[in-house]
């Protein structure tokens, strides 16, 4: 009997051992599960911090598509202020130029985008004599620069437009036209500029726009004899910059409507220089443009960054739509050593037209972080000066250990800084690094009345 009772209790323990080492094994089993899920979200989270070169926005709301649409991407850049120090990078030892290896950082916006913009705070002269601040002459290889990287438009309305006088200005948008590159805001004759009142029509994948340029004046230099030159939105651009010519701007923007286009970009240089918030007249200006029509207006002039912003606006005719307004993109490259002249933005603006009902619209809105580097202000030698840096990438890969043979903790600093100040200015909402920007869709479901 004992012999039977010493079986079953044999049994009893190795069926005990059995399932002890069951629960064990599959408490072990289920503890690695979930630590490795926990590692897997762990480094989701860690590269979801780190920029990518195409980021995709994130899914939100039902939005629909229409079945047959038009596109276009835009890429807008701000002003080249071509001083001397950027002539000397760029030229080789042949005594040519080349400037496309320091507009690098924005190669992947404007090569990519079906029209890239820019502004060009320079002149072409008859001569060989190039000189900077503060008359711009530059060589005109900067254009074949400008075309090499994707650059389409050259918005050519500025106060150094008559930098080299009227003979300066004509060359200047020959160079332009041989290098296969549209300009707006200035003109060789009065026939030039009464062509559709001086507006720039170009249709993009099947989508027409208008393009305008205005400038408040011109360096100081009177256009008396051929004011049809430069489109001047002050009366009174010689002293006391206090008139806007709002005749002139309500007769363009006039004419801008009674085009067949369906959207109408506007810029305007304008502002105070090194102000990164705008002035009154600038709010001003932006309201009367936008209720003459404007869809997107563009600014420049101010050498550092100011406030980008979607609004709902309401025109002349009681018709209302989203419109946009980048104050100022600051320097697109420059030698300029003040506070936030460094700083910079590729504006990327996504327009889509509903071929079935005609109506167009702004459908995504970012920028990309862009740092001008001067490798002597951080004390660093190299075969190169002055580079655009796509500043997001940049702090990313030296985050990663690769200081892209220059970044040191100066620069790494100065770069730290410089994004933290691009997102006070323009906004963070819009980084493209921050799930592509912000979704104009969906910015009207959030701010509808």
């Amino acid at each position: 009997m004992k012999e039977i009772w010493k079986g079953i209790l044999s049994i009893a323990l190795v069926v005990l051992v059995v399932g002890l080492g069951v629960i064990i094994y599959g408490n072990y089993n289920l503890r690695m599960q979930e630590e490795e899920e926990n590692r897997k979200a762990q480094e989701a989270s860690d590269s979801s911090a780190m920029p990518s070169a195409d980021p995709s926005p994130s899914p939100s709301g039902e939005l629909t598509e229409p079945e047959n649409a038009a596109n276009v991407s835009f890429a807008v850049c701000g002003d080249i202020v071509c001083h001397s120090g950027l002539n000397t990078e760029a030229k080789k030892t042949d005594g040519t130029y080349n400037y496309a290896p320091i507009f690098s950082g924005v190669r992947d916006f404007t090569s990519k985008a079906d029209y890239a913009i820019c502004t060009m705070e320079t002149t072409f002269p008859n001569t060989a004599e190039y000189t900077g601040y503060p008359r711009f002459k530059s060589p005109p290889e900067l254009a074949t620069g400008l075309k090499d990287i994707g650059i389409d438009l050259v918005n050519t309305a500025n106060n150094h437009s008559v930098d080299g006088d009227k003979g300066g200005l004509i060359r200047t948008l020959d160079i332009l036209d041989q290098n296969g590159l549209d300009h707006v805001g200035t003109y060789r004759s009065q026939e030039e500029r009464d062509k559709n009142n001086g507006i720039l029509v170009k249709d993009i994948n099947g989508v027409r726009f208008a393009f305008l340029s205005f400038t408040y004046g011109t360096n100081g230099i009177p256009v008396t004899g051929f004011e049809y030159a430069v489109n001047i939105f002050y009366n009174d651009y010689m002293t006391t910059l206090s008139d806007i010519n709002y005749d002139l701007l309500k007769a363009d923007m006039a004419a801008a409507r009674e085009l067949d286009t369906d959207m109408i970009v506007v810029m305007m240089h304008w502002g105070n220089e090194y102000y990164t918030q705008p002035v009154d007249y600038q709010k001003e200006l932006a309201d009367f443009l936008f209720k003459e029509g404007a869809d997107i207006i563009l600014g420049g002039h101010c050498h550092v960054p100011e406030p980008m912003e979607l609004r709902r606006v309401e025109d002349n005719e009681g018709n209302e739509k989203t419109g946009f307004i980048a104050y100022c993109l600051g320097n697109f490259v420059s030698c300029q050593e003040d506070r936030y002249t460094d700083l910079t933005a590729v504006l990327n603006i996504d327009v889509q037209k509903d071929l079935d009902t005609g109506k167009t619209y702004l459908k995504n809105v970012s920028y990309a972080p862009m740092y001008m580097v001067d490798l002597y202000d951080v004390g660093v030698t190299a075969d190169w000066r002055y580079r655009l840096w796509n500043l997001q990438l940049a702090i990313a890969e030296h985050q990663k250990g690769n200081n892209l043979g220059v970044i040191n903790d100066s620069l790494y600093n100065s770069m730290i800084a410089g994004l933290t100040d691009l997102h006070s200015i323009m906004g963070e909402q819009f980084d493209y690094y921050n799930n592509g920007g912000v979704d104009v869709i969906e910015w009207e479901k959030e701010n509808a009345e």
